[in-house]
């Protein structure tokens, strides 16, 4: 997946998440940080059990609009991750990056991530729509759905791909690399290449 390709999907998936805010709430979200926010909590089920996952890595990736002149541009900022404990809880505390984050830093966009499942999703009962901030304060409660097929597992992943060959989902992110690759190779695939110079 190219860099721009990665951006055009990054901004539709931006739409659709203020668009489906504006629709729960009635009103818009705040786009930016605007200062602390974390940290960042949840709990993660199987869909079709109800009990927690243990093990499931959960990134957050802040994005930063920089004003340029006659136009802006959404770039990376930063990216932490952790891993579900025996409960399915996880934590992240984001108060170095959101404390120094520049002007125009998004609220964070949370990727929950085990092989064999699909995109997260909230548990039966409750609402719909789980965005991004509902993770803020107590946090929510996800839901995994098992995906029954290869081709449903590589088209998720392939959904998942790192948004380019830049080192940097390497050095921030490699608990995710490794469950990534380990669902590519499960499934056939070679693992992600690392760039040139990253052991």
């Amino acid at each position: 997946m190219t860099r721009m390709a990665a951006e055009i999907l990054l901004g539709l998936l931006v739409m659709s998440w203020s668009g489906a805010a504006v629709a729960q709430t009635g009103q818009a979200l705040e786009r930016y940080v605007n200062g602390h926010r974390g940290p960042y909590r949840g709990r993660v089920l199987d869909a079709g059990t109800g009990k927690p996952l243990a093990g499931v890595v959960v990134v957050a990736v802040w994005r930063r609009d920089r004003i340029m002149p006659l136009h802006s541009r959404s770039e990376h900022y930063a990216a932490r991750e952790t891993l579900t404990n025996a409960d399915g809880e996880f934590v992240i505390d984001a108060d170095d990056v959101e404390r120094n984050a520049p002007k125009r830093t998004w609220h964070p966009f949370i990727t929950i991530f085990l092989p064999g499942y699909g995109r997260y999703r909230s548990p039966a009962g409750t609402s719909t729509t789980v965005t991004q901030k509902f993770f803020e304060g107590p946090g929510t409660t996800v839901e995994l759905p098992r995906l029954n097929t290869r081709e449903e597992r590589l088209a998720y992943l392939d959904w998942l791909s790192p948004y380019d060959r830049s080192p940097e989902p390497f050095k921030e992110i490699p608990r995710f690399i490794q469950l990534f690759n380990n669902e590519r190779v499960a499934l056939g695939l070679p693992p992600y290449p690392k760039p040139e110079g990253q052991r």
